[in-house]
């Protein structure tokens, strides 16, 4: 049998080799009526959860990603906050398949496509409950959602910039100075 052919043996994609030996990925198509035909998309970024933003610190750090290109921030509908990285895997083929299949990572064979954010539609609602792909549209969110956070931000911001000291140095000043406000314990109980 040719070796650019597909072969099944058990439900799986045989081993094909070359006359030399070497291994060859065989060319596959998908069937038009699979559900994943013509799409990929779970395979053209990354998510990692995030903390709920609730520090200034945190607030920044969300801004300082959406002002990436190809990176956006959004909270699924169990409330969790994930950074997103538009990037291409890199054993996706020109044809949307796994160029790693067999051996594909267990976050790809673990993913299920009917769950896939394609699938949505218009009654289903949006795929995520917030998502932001700029740096902007967080902050009008987080200002009009937040209002008591945002202030409390934007005077954080302001301090730094009048003050000229980056945020960390400001961070460990306020922390040192807010310790020696606080009585100090002995063991026995007394305050110095």
């Amino acid at each position: 049998m040719p070796a650019h052919l597909l072969w099944f043996q058990g439900g799986r994609v045989s081993d094909l080799r070359s006359d030399t030996g070497e291994r060859l990925l065989p060319v596959i198509q998908k069937e038009s009526d699979h559900p994943c035909f013509e799409c990929a998309k779970c395979c053209t970024y990354i998510a990692l959860e995030i903390e709920n933003p609730t520090t200034n610190a945190e607030i920044d750090q969300i801004i300082w990603y959406l002002y990436h290109r190809d990176v956006e921030v959004f909270v699924d509908w169990d409330s969790v906050w994930h950074v997103l990285f538009r990037t291409r895997c890199e054993n996706l083929t020109s044809a949307g398949l796994c160029g790693v299949y067999e051996r594909r990572p267990a976050i790809c064979k673990d993913f299920d496509w009917r769950e896939c954010e394609q699938r949505y539609t218009p009654e289903d609602g949006p795929p995520d409950k917030h998502a932001w792909v700029t740096a902007g549209d967080f902050a009008a969110w987080f200002e009009k959602q937040r209002p008591k956070a945002w202030a409390g931000y934007q005077a954080h911001l302001a301090k730094i910039h009048a003050t000229g000291e980056d945020a960390e140095t400001l961070r460990v000043k306020n922390a040192a100075a807010k310790a020696k406000s606080k009585p100090r314990t002995l063991k026995r109980g007394r305050a110095k």
